[in-house]
């Protein structure tokens, strides 16, 4: 692998490869206004949340790598101590991406951009109704990391009212996920969208055994990782229950294993090998 040291390298190559490590990244687009009502729009990617009791979300916008001033969105903030978070999706992405040009602090990215204000139930800024959830959020801190051009402005905000399509909602008021299709940023110019993009992971439901306690010949079989850790997942090893072991060779009963766990069928998955092993032994 190589191995870079950021302190050795410029701000601009160190930001290009956080950017396109740190991938793909929900975007923020926020609100806010000034003293003088005077209201913007951005888009922040350095974005996520940080907890539900209080709920907290955060966004970091960077100073200028070029000036090292402050954006527009802090001094807003730091003015009003409010702001909205509107999520982003593919029907609004080239309008995101204009608000992002350096614009004068007075100017509307609204007009700009063409996007509708959303009147907010708390707070003065405003969201944006194309979005299909927008979060008010009251300032409730902000971390500064370093004071220079391109360091970064923890903004952190608690969640006091929610927006949603009900569209995007079920019965129980639960959101959909899968049928929004949220953008994400990646490196250079290119964004991620999530649509057609979801698959589930299911969540242990037990204290798994490891990788530490699967036997030897699984753990250096053909197996991959991804395979092992559905094996692993178990909280003991099963009981055999005896059944057929038709396999001519070791290979062909870890295909057999592999099949059944690409169907998320870890039980199976597991006679098959406890019964490979009673096999060889009897």
């Amino acid at each position: 692998m190589v191995e870079i040291d950021p302190k050795n390298s410029t701000i601009r190559d160190v930001y290009h490869l956080m950017i396109s490590a740190i991938s793909p990244r929900p975007i923020a687009f926020v609100g806010s206004v000034n003293s003088l009502n005077e209201h913007n729009l951005a888009p922040y990617s350095f974005f996520n949340g940080f907890g539900a009791n209080p709920p907290i979300v955060g966004f970091s916008p960077a100073n200028s790598g070029r000036t090292g001033l402050p954006k527009d969105t802090l001094l807003n903030i730091e003015e009003t101590k409010e702001f909205t978070i509107s999520v982003v999706t593919k029907n609004i992405v080239e309008q995101v991406s204009l608000s992002s040009c350096e614009f004068d602090r007075n100017i509307d990215e609204f007009n700009k951009t063409g996007l509708t204000k959303y009147k907010s139930k708390i707070i003065s800024p405003y969201g944006v109704k194309e979005s299909p959830i927008i979060m008010e959020c009251k300032l409730h801190d902000i971390i500064k990391l370093g004071g220079l051009p391109a360091s970064g402005n923890l903004i952190l905000g608690e969640i006091v009212f929610f927006h949603i399509d009900d569209k995007f909602l079920d019965k129980d008021n639960k959101i959909l996920s899968g049928k929004i299709n949220h953008i994400g940023r990646s490196g250079g110019n290119f964004y991620t969208e999530s649509k057609n993009s979801f698959f589930e992971v299911k969540k242990p439901n037990c204290v798994g055994i490891g990788f530490d306690n699967l036997p030897t010949k699984l753990l250096n079989s053909d197996l991959k990782g991804i395979h092992l850790a559905k094996l692993a997942s178990v909280d003991k090893i099963p009981s055999l229950i005896l059944s057929e072991s038709n396999f001519n060779s070791f290979e062909k009963m870890i295909d057999a294993v592999s099949s059944k766990l690409k169907n998320d069928d870890v039980i199976s998955a597991w006679q098959i090998f406890l019964n490979w092993e009673n096999k060889k032994n009897v």
